[in-house]
């Protein structure tokens, strides 16, 4: 094994760009699982280490919650719905008109009429961010979740590299 989690969770912290608050909030999607990733790492060394299938086990079990715990923050960001958090589909009724023109748009494109709705939907939503027709508490709390949103990705794709690096024999059997 090259390096410690203990020294990769460092060096993300020394290298993000984001503010240490957002830091360490993102980190303690990991923070709850550290125990198991030490003893992991000891499981792996000295006279006592443990097989290879038995380390195959714990880091296939660790990953899991890991991930399970970043979804759960990632999930906690959408706080704002009365729907389950994996729910975001969104019905609008248009003007037969703009539905033709949406149409005919999909079919010269030879794209999906869902995904020129929702491009029309992001680009109307830009100029109106823009415009400042948007109430700007709705733009900070969205400005808020993007953050968090990056913080942790950064984090999971910090553990991702660690994980490769340290367990590079034991993941990829």
């Amino acid at each position: 094994m090259k390096r410690s989690w203990n020294d990769a969770r460092d060096e993300w912290l020394r290298k993000t760009s984001l503010p240490d608050e957002l830091s360490l909030w993102a980190l303690e999607s990991l923070t709850k699982n550290e125990k198991e990733i030490y003893a992991v790492e000891g499981s792996t060394k000295g006279p006592a280490k443990d097989s290879d299938l038995e380390i195959f086990e714990r880091l296939k079990s660790l990953k899991k919650s890991i991930k399970g715990e970043i979804l759960n923050k990632e999930n906690s960001l959408d706080e704002l719905s009365l729907n389950a958090p994996n729910s975001y589909k969104l019905q609008v009724s248009v003007p037969s008109s703009l539905n033709y023109l949406m149409k005919a748009w999909a079919a010269a494109e030879g794209r999906d009429l869902s995904s020129i709705a929702l491009q029309c939907l992001e680009i109307g939503l830009r100029a109106m961010k823009s415009k400042g027709s948007i109430p700007s508490s709705a733009l900070q709390r969205y400005d808020i979740a993007c953050e968090r949103r990056i913080a942790l990705a950064e984090i999971n794709s910090a553990w991702e590299k660690y994980e490769s690096s340290a367990f590079k024999a034991k993941v990829t059997q």
